[in-house]
């Protein structure tokens, strides 16, 4: 697949059309600030993120591309080293560069040629400032702090030099740590953009405010342009948005400085945009945004009179202790409420998403009051149904006192024929299994002869099972406590699940059964233990 002649010109039109003079702004270069990566033995050197900022430089020549900083290097990336260069290039040099790369297919704009993969173009999209939500995009654009931006967007859809990244979040991790000591460019938030170039076009044509009145709900837009910016007739519309209902909506023509949009006062979140239907353009936008009702001033008074007590020693002696303590008094200040109908639909929301959360095993509690058998049996369809829910790119379990039993009641129930399943303990406790071992064993190699013969009185025909099952011992690796089952997703990130006890114990004690928020950075954690434990003493069974 090469990059389309038709996307280039795609790309080249609109960034001609948003740095018109006046449409957006007024732009006379480029920053480009470029993250490459360079390979042994392999030249030129790779694009990773490219980003292309419009500005206004007056009358400067270009620059040349410069370093910022040493070159990178990553623990985890052995014959890889990576860079942050700068240079400043007038737009016109910039679209004669896509102009050149589209009949050689060779991309210089530094002066230098960079490898990149084929590029597909993407629509420009617009880019608001961050408010109550945070856009990820602002994460690797610049300033993008008032009105918002235009990012034109040549793709790179395979990422096939990019791939280790994605094999390896930890790495990609690391690189973006580093990247950020010199410029502002968080690459793993917004992993999916890497091979990319970027152009960003910010709105400096005029600054624009969105300011909600707390009494009546409307919301007044406020204009200031541009000193060579002509004035010309826009338009507003906000709306507001709660519990998937529209509960305010206005679009209004502004012609002066100021215009008041009557939105209505409405529960829920407030969404605006400012658009030009003569350039076809968004001028600026303001993201769902919350706007604050309530303010709560929390004032502590010391006591005088600590709390002393002694913690009795771990080695015999004991410790004394000293607590500084302080009484609160809450001061409360919020609006006048209209009425009270808020409070019974955020009850109502409260137990729709308590009840969602339980049907998707988001958040189970177990609280069994009969027999422990039955509570095992019950409490272990939802791990069955996560495993069917969720397993397709395979299912890891992480539990310090896993067992073999615990095994078979667990993965062996993930429906997905072939997928990669792991096991992983600590082998914290041996089970009771009547086998025969010689007493030269060590204490893991027995737990492992006895796993292994669980196993083998499972009479399983092991069909569509893909396991491997491995144990800490020795210094490898390191001690663990936590519970998990992990879903890892074969096009990067994951999903995880906290246990909350051990799955011996699962459903036969009060523990809860959580979502994780993160849970590429559990599975990192696991993968990471994981490879320490690579020897043949670790290994339990691995089939086929």
């Amino acid at each position: 697949m090469s990059t389309r002649d038709d996307d280039l010109t795609f790309v080249k039109d609109e960034i001609e059309r948003l740095t018109k003079d006046g449409v957006l702004g007024f732009y006379t270069h480029f920053e480009v600030t470029e993250v490459v990566a360079f390979r042994d033995r392999v030249a030129p050197p790779l694009n990773v993120f490219s980003v292309f900022v419009a500005e206004d430089r007056g009358n400067v020549a270009s620059t040349d591309a410069e370093f910022l900083g040493p070159r990178i290097r990553l623990k985890q990336v052995r014959d890889w080293t990576f860079g942050v260069c700068r240079y400043l290039r007038p737009i016109s040099e910039i679209l004669n560069d896509l102009a050149s790369f589209q009949r050689t297919k060779v991309w210089r704009p530094s002066g230098e040629a960079l490898r990149i993969g084929p590029l597909v173009a993407m629509p420009p999209r617009f880019v608001p400032a961050d408010t109550t939500v945070i856009v990820p995009w602002n994460n690797v654009i610049k300033n993008n702090f008032w009105n918002g931006s235009y990012v034109v967007e040549l793709a790179d859809p395979d990422k096939a030099e990019l791939k280790l990244f994605f094999d390896s979040p930890p790495a990609l991790q690391e690189l973006s740590e580093q990247v950020q000591t010199v410029a502002p460019i968080r690459l793993a938030s917004l992993s999916d953009r890497l091979g990319n170039l970027a152009f960003q076009i910010p709105i400096t044509a005029l600054t624009a405010t969105f300011a909600h009145q707390r009494l009546s709900g409307d919301v007044v837009v406020s204009l200031g342009w541009h000193p060579k910016a002509k004035p010309r007739k826009l338009r507003a519309a906000c709306d507001m948005q709660f519990d998937d209902t529209l509960t305010g909506y206005a679009s209004v023509e502004v012609n002066g400085d100021s215009a008041t949009v009557p939105t209505a006062s409405g529960q829920g979140m407030l969404r605006a945009a400012l658009w030009d239907e003569e350039s076809r353009v968004v001028l600026a936008a303001m993201g769902s945004t919350a706007f604050i009702e309530t303010v709560v001033t929390n004032m502590r008074a010391i006591d005088p009179e600590p709390r002393v007590f002694q913690i009795p020693g771990r080695t015999g002696a004991s410790q004394s202790a000293r607590v500084g303590l302080f009484q609160s008094n809450k001061i409360v200040v919020e609006a006048p409420k209209k009425s009270r109908t808020d409070q019974w639909a955020k009850q109502r929301i409260y137990r729709d998403e308590a009840a969602r959360l339980s049907r998707e095993r988001r958040f189970v509690q177990y609280r069994p009051t009969g027999p422990k058998a039955v509570a095992h049996e019950a409490a272990l369809k939802d791990l069955h149904f996560l495993l069917s829910r969720y397993g397709e790119d395979g299912a890891w379990l992480w539990d310090p006192y896993l067992t073999a039993t615990d095994v078979l009641e667990t993965l062996f129930y993930c429906p997905h024929s072939g997928v990669e399943l792991r096991a992983l303990t600590a082998a914290a406790e041996i089970p009771d299994a009547d086998i025969e071992a010689p007493e030269t064993l060590t204490r893991h190699q027995a737990f492992a002869a006895a796993q292994r013969a669980i196993f083998n009185n499972a009479q399983s025909n092991w069909h569509g099972i893909r396991l491997e099952y491995r144990m800490r011992c020795g210094a490898s690796g390191w001690p663990f406590h936590d519970r998990f089952l992990i879903f890892p997703v074969k096009d990067g990130g994951a999903q995880a699940w906290s246990l909350g006890t051990s799955a011996n114990s699962f459903g036969t004690i009060h523990h809860i059964l959580q979502k994780v928020d993160d849970g590429q950075l559990v599975m990192d954690a696991f993968a990471e233990l994981w490879d320490q434990l690579n020897q043949p003493q670790h290994l339990i069974l691995k089939k086929p």
